[in-house]
């Protein structure tokens, strides 16, 4: 077994590490037991490392078997991408480990490692795609001096909107504190000044009547019990003229949640007041929803 080197901090939990295919973009510190040595383990040579470190205290779903054998056995082991390096510790993204968790081996990875065999994929969700494809393309086109992202999670998509609109305050909100937290820590290190995040619920926004300029919703609503309150208390916060933008999964794409088309999604914005208009692409919805009243 390897002996101990140093220690991680984040503010990953179990509850936000249930969703590593988001997480993985998160930034953890790796804090050394001997500052010094951080030179030994990090080099400007390499850009990605394997960390060898205290494995998840729980199990995944059987259809994430490879989660299991890679981060909940009897260590966990993490490919992770050095974002910089400083006396004492490293900050990197990717690592798959609670905070507090021990590191007990600090590797290079290289092409030797990758071999020329077909480049192995972190398992996705269904919604991957989405993320990848419909989201960036609506992301342009969010502007406003105050910019409010609901169901921000680890804060991804949010700290893109803030760095797209430099002169802005953007605002993250998130059920979860460990998701705040984190993301939080991410638009720290990574130097995002006109970003805060808060912790609150989408049926009882932390915001001032007619306070912010837009709203986004990114494959989340869908989740709620309740999806008209939701955008009621959003039209609340939003001053007349200001835009919602949402992007939801239609019926075939997605298992759970409420199964409805493009038409019914509009009906449902229509029915709170909103102006609305509706984008079909790859799967999903585009709701571009404007405040008349």
């Amino acid at each position: 077994m390897f002996g101990e080197i140093g220690s991680i901090r984040n503010e990953a939990d179990e509850t936000s590490l249930q969703i590593l295919s988001l997480f993985r973009d998160s930034i953890s510190e790796i804090r050394l037991n001997e500052p010094e040595s951080v030179s030994s383990y990090f080099s400007p040579d390499y850009s990605h490392y394997i960390v060898v470190h205290t494995p998840l205290n729980f199990k995944f779903h059987e259809n994430r078997e490879e989660w299991n054998l890679r981060f909940c056995r009897d260590v966990g082991v993490s490919i992770v991408e050095l974002i910089t390096a400083e006396a004492g510790s490293a900050y990197v993204r990717g690592l798959m480990a609670i905070d507090g968790s021990k590191v007990y081996s600090i590797l290079p990875f290289t092409s030797i490692d990758a071999g020329k065999a077909k480049k192995a994929r972190f398992p996705e969700d269904r919604m991957a795609s989405v993320r990848g494809k419909v989201i960036p393309s609506v992301l342009p086109g969010i502007k406003g001096e105050t910019i409010l992202d609901i169901g921000s999670g680890f804060g991804n998509l949010t700290m893109e909107i803030a760095k797209n609109n430099p002169d802005s305050q953007v605002y993250g909100i998130d059920l979860h504190d460990s998701l705040t937290g984190q993301a939080e820590m991410n638009a720290e290190v990574l130097g995002i000044p006109n970003l805060k995040f808060r912790t609150g619920s989408a049926y009882a926004l932390p915001f001032e009547r007619d306070s912010v300029d837009a709203a986004t919703c990114f494959l989340m609503l869908h989740h709620l019990e309740d999806i008209k309150f939701a955008l009621f208390e959003i039209k609340r916060v939003l001053k007349k003229g200001g835009s919602l933008t949402a992007v939801e999964p239609l019926a075939h794409q997605h298992h759970h949640g409420p199964q409805l088309s493009e038409a019914e999604w509009k009906e449902l914005f229509e029915d709170v007041g909103f102006y609305v208009e509706t984008e079909n692409m790859d799967g999903a919805v585009i709701l571009k929803a404007v405040k008349t009243e």
